[in-house]
């Protein structure tokens, strides 16, 4: 009983776990690569856009309410789910096993990653009693070391959406016969390509 208890504690978990990736998080995601865009047009554009969304009613609320806990709580589940779930891509050498160990391993880059550009591009700001702006962020990114940890983050965090929306599709047995999961692959991939090539491209524009 006690077995079955947890179960289904960890049948939960997983659906919980998958949807706060979808929503909130990957539609935060999308949002945040369409307003850093407006850096296509310009330093002015982009800073204009930063001080919008900062002046927004209730901004701290919708940061830390619907797009910090969320990101919290995704971790720790995720977090939990790692230390629970086996690793057997080396030992069954398929597609899925492999997908699962790619999802972990950009899931933990991914956590650092913005959890360092959350403090430096809006927390430390914050406490200094400012606004980001283009400027900072062409500071920031000045380093070489930090292009690399910006290259590689956003193509984890675009990697982890991606194939999260794939594995998500399966675990709440929407996508249920080899043939369906094939087809929502290759879509899966397709959102990744897009969204690493969109995500490197406003990064270069600060570069």
């Amino acid at each position: 009983m006690a077995s079955s208890g947890k179960s289904l504690q960890y049948f939960w978990l997983r659906r919980l776990h998958s949807l706060m990736g979808i929503a909130p998080i990957g539609a935060f995601v999308l949002e945040h690569f369409f307003s850093n865009s407006y850096v296509f047009q310009g330093p002015a554009a982009y800073n204009k856009m930063v001080a919008d969304l900062q002046g927004l009613p209730l901004v701290l609320f919708l940061e830390i309410g619907l797009i910090g806990l969320p990101i919290f709580f995704h971790i720790v589940l995720g977090l939990v789910i790692m230390a629970t779930g086996a690793n057997n891509f080396l030992q069954y050498n398929h597609y899925r096993n492999w997908m699962y160990f790619l999802q972990r391993v950009t899931g933990v880059f991914a956590m650092f990653y913005v959890g360092y550009h959350v403090w430096t591009t809006r927390i430390a700001a914050a406490l200094s009693g400012r606004i980001i702006t283009f400027a900072d962020v062409e500071h920031l990114l000045a380093p070489g070391w930090a292009r690399w940890l910006y290259a590689i983050g956003i193509v984890s965090v675009c990697f982890h959406f991606a194939n999260g929306i794939a594995t998500s599709l399966i675990t709440w047995g929407i996508t249920v016969t080899r043939a369906a999961q094939h087809r929502a692959a290759i879509v899966c991939w397709g959102v990744f390509a897009v969204m690493s090539v969109w995500g490197l491209l406003i990064m270069r524009e600060f570069v």
